[in-house]
């Protein structure tokens, strides 16, 4: 893993939880029908649990993990969803014992040589894993235009990891036998304050931020508000969704 970019997760776990998009009904509706029984899912790297949230609408038990302490304690709370700290190379379950396992937008910083082993030791014969992560949104012609300069600047800054995921995680040697996915999308109606409010939860906007000073993105952001126009506005902001998904053999 990237530890410049997992320290950063550190920061304002608060704005995280707060502004990252919610994942789409249809891709839970999706696993939900793919998968056979319904006892018991394990979201791994499960951040501020937006995931564990929706898996607890259709699963007994939710087992949500995740390496940070401090994403964990921002976490949304349900009564069947239990959280750890855990590494998901090193989770603490038994052998066979999770209907499902996902991992939503954190593939790409895992340790793939120790992670799947250890996926196909816990979940049972039949089980599914998926991931999926997101990667660039579109707005509209004017944002998206301005958002290439705001990319420019942290640019230096993103992790060698990220590539896996803006390659649609198809080099990350997935052990399972691969199943078909369905095509999704995020769609967010926000304002201006709430995009900004995202773009400051991308690890390399920390990490720029940290190392140059938060002035460093003062033109990039004049660029998107006036592309923008006025910030009360509430426009649509499509991400569209990176899935990958494998059964294990019954």
């Amino acid at each position: 893993m990237d530890t410049r970019a997992i320290a950063t997760f550190d920061l304002q776990s608060d704005q995280y939880a707060r502004y990252r998009p919610r994942y789409p009904d249809s891709l839970f509706r999706w696993l939900h029908a793919v998968v056979a029984g319904h006892d018991r899912a394990w979201d791994c790297a499960t951040g501020t649990g937006q995931a564990a949230v929706q898996l607890s609408r259709s699963f007994a038990r939710v087992d949500a993990s995740d390496i940070n302490h401090s994403q964990l304690e921002a976490a949304e709370s349900a009564g069947n969803i239990f959280y750890l700290e855990c590494a998901a190379e090193q989770p603490p379950f038994g052998d066979a014992v999770f209907d499902l396992v996902t991992v939503a937008q954190s593939l790409h910083w895992f340790d793939h040589p120790r992670f799947w082993p250890q996926l196909e030791r816990v979940l049972k014969p039949g089980g599914v894993f998926a991931a999926w992560g997101y990667d660039w949104f579109q707005v509209n012609p004017q944002v998206d235009d301005a958002m290439r300069f705001f990319r420019a600047v942290i640019e230096p800054f993103w992790s060698s990891c990220s590539q896996l995921l803006w390659d649609g995680y198809r080099d990350v040697g997935l052990s399972l036998p691969p199943l078909e996915t369905p095509q999704c999308q995020i769609l967010m109606d926000w304002n201006f304050e709430q995009l900004l409010g995202y773009l400051h939860t991308w690890s390399a906007t920390k990490l720029c931020v940290k190392s140059l000073g938060n002035h460093v993105l003062n033109d990039a952001r004049q660029r998107l508000a006036r592309g923008w126009g006025d910030p009360t506005i509430v426009r649509r902001v499509s991400m569209p969704l990176h899935i990958i998904a494998g059964r294990k053999a019954a």
